[in-house]
């Protein structure tokens, strides 16, 4: 893929909306609370931390009547659309600009939601308005309405590829000059059905297998959020944020002996499935950045991890809430920084994952 230029960011979760927020929760300046949502299983009632997150800000960039028939899945994305818009301070030309929306489960409260109006009114009498939005570029479509995007718009889902698959999209757009530039990403809501899964199964299976995760991760629950970055080819003025100049996928775990070790590593392990000891912890440059005490857990954690590095690349500053051992082991010359998220989710050994580089020139 082409090195993409990241112009704009613009971060929704728990924590607010918009990259102050976002910058202000990393330095611990902004204090995170999850909402305790009641859980009713068969093993009995739990209370499961919810990182939920607000989409009141929209109200002050569009005109409420015209927000009224949106759900909190689209309201969602639209605010990170929009805030990533203003961020990049960039013109839109809307033949030119194209949009990609990912999300791993799509607007589930929706679409459950319609579930239950047939269920219980019948074919005939489901939720009209339901129905609308449960379908799976609606956010999308309220996205190109609302900032008159006429270019190519693409929504897909593929769980945690999700955000990877998207970007990678966008840097094929970008290089066979079809956009000039690419709104592109992503966004989950949480939903009961959801919650109970999570209670009911993976924080079962976690809590029987507690001594084999990471003891630095603390408990978390799931999260919801959108992430949405402004991205164009690497030419023109230098960006803000630095350069997608690679994504890997399939990665073997880094090492001190890797050729890429003298940059800083940020290890963030926040996707929805347990995850075992790092073996990695005594790499020189090794950074664990725990998020999902920001924005709970979920499947596109990865837009937020990137979210991350383009924050600490623009601030010339490293970010972590677990304290190094060897502060001074931890090089930082400004100049670029690698993603890495590893996959639990499958059983391939030894352990691989995604890899991300953001750099402050391109071909560093």
């Amino acid at each position: 893929m082409i090195p993409m230029a990241i112009r704009g960011i613009g971060p929704v979760g728990a924590f607010g909306a918009g990259l102050d927020e976002w910058r202000a929760t990393l330095k611990g300046e902004k204090k995170v609370e999850p909402e305790l949502i009641a859980i009713e299983t068969d093993q009995g009632s739990y209370k499961l931390p919810v990182f939920r997150a607000s989409t009141s800000p929209l109200k002050t960039i569009i005109k409420s009547r015209e927000l009224r028939r949106l759900d909190h899945f689209s309201r969602l994305a639209l605010l990170g659309a929009c805030l990533a818009c203003k961020n990049s301070g960039q013109t839109l030309v809307g033949e030119r600009t194209g949009l990609i929306v990912a999300s791993a489960y799509g607007a589930s409260a929706t679409t459950f939601s319609f579930l239950d109006s047939v269920i219980k009114d019948g074919d005939a009498l489901a939720s009209p308005t339901l129905f609308s939005n449960s379908v799976h570029n609606a956010a999308a479509a309220h996205i190109a309405k609302h900032l008159n995007i006429s270019g190519p718009n693409l929504s897909l889902t593929q769980g945690n590829l999700s955000v990877p698959m998207a970007l990678m999209t966008a840097a094929h757009w970008l290089a066979e000059g079809r956009v000039d530039a690419v709104l592109c990403g992503a966004v989950d809501e949480y939903c009961d059905v959801l919650g109970y899964c999570w209670q009911s199964y993976l924080n079962r299976k976690i809590t029987t297998t507690r001594k084999n995760l990471d003891p630095d991760l603390k408990p978390c629950g799931p999260g919801e959020g959108s992430l949405f970055f402004w991205l164009s080819r690497a030419e023109g003025a230098s960006p803000p944020y630095g350069y997608l100049e690679k994504l890997e996928l399939n990665t073997p775990e880094p090492t001190n002996k890797t050729p890429s070790s003298a940059v800083p590593l940020i290890y963030s392990p926040t996707t929805c499935h347990d995850n075992p000891k790092p073996r990695f912890g005594q790499l020189n440059n090794h950074l664990q950045l725990d998020l999902s005490q920001l924005c709970g857990r979920l499947p596109i954690a990865t837009a937020f991890d990137l979210a991350t590095a383009a924050t600490m690349l623009c601030d010339q500053a490293l970010y972590t809430n677990k304290p190094l051992k060897h502060p001074q082991s931890l090089p930082f010359s400004g100049s670029a920084i690698c993603c890495w998220q590893p996959d639990y989710a499958t059983s391939r050994k030894p352990l691989t994952g995604n890899c991300y580089w953001i750099t402050n020139r391109v071909n560093l």
